[in-house]
């Protein structure tokens, strides 16, 4: 009789592949996550997945280093969270505090703030498994950008747990990196509208 898996977390111990295993495999210089000890190989990205995940990375990049906070990856950085999940966030911020953690192939440990980019094979993970783990292994701060509904969701860490952060005044404002703060149609302009550049948006926030 097979055993129905519903989630990665209900992957049998005997079918899962181990951090060290899914580093030393050549696929995993490939856009790819380890979930729950599961392979999983990212589909192709959309162009509109990459101009989303282009923009949000300019923009944390820009603030982060003017601050001297630490570093902002793409998507092929991997961070290893424990022997069953190592994941490669679409872009990732690790403080200066924790670069120590940073080897030359991936970081051992969570980054302080992740952003993953939806896509339509990717929805499950993104909101179901990673916001688990991305909570329970210490990220402080998720930042999930869905461009299909055209949503940011903002989590924070609360006792090991990632929760809805909500927006004020349609605003959604870090707690991790105080000012910082994004107006979701800075990412999804309404019909007919232009999206600001990334300099404007600086100086909006107060960077120049």
């Amino acid at each position: 009789m097979v055993t129905p898996i519903y989630t990665l977390f209900d992957t049998p111990v005997k079918a899962r592949m181990s951090a060290t295993d899914y580093i030393a495999s050549p696929q995993s210089e490939h856009k790819s996550d380890l979930i729950e000890g599961v392979f999983v190989m990212a589909s192709p990205a959309s162009f509109g997945h990459e101009d989303v995940m282009m923009f949000f990375g300019a923009l944390l990049r820009l603030f982060v280093n003017q601050r001297q906070l630490g570093v902002v990856l793409g998507s092929n950085a991997a961070y290893r969270l424990n022997d069953a999940n190592v994941y490669q966030p679409d872009v990732s911020f690790l403080s200066t505090g924790r670069l120590y953690l940073a080897g030359e192939v991936y970081v051992n440990g969570a980054p302080d703030l992740a952003v993953e980019i939806i896509s339509p094979s990717s929805r499950q993970y993104d909101s179901v498994e990673k916001l688990v783990n991305y909570g329970r292994f210490g990220v402080q701060e998720y930042w999930l950008v869905d461009p299909l509904q055209r949503t940011i969701t903002l989590y924070g860490n609360v006792g090991g747990q990632l929760v809805v952060i909500p927006p004020a005044d349609s605003v959604l404002r870090s707690r991790l990196l105080p000012g910082f703060w994004l107006r979701p149609e800075w990412v999804f302009p309404s019909e007919g509208q232009v999206r600001p550049g990334e300099l404007e948006i600086a100086r909006q926030q107060g960077l120049i």
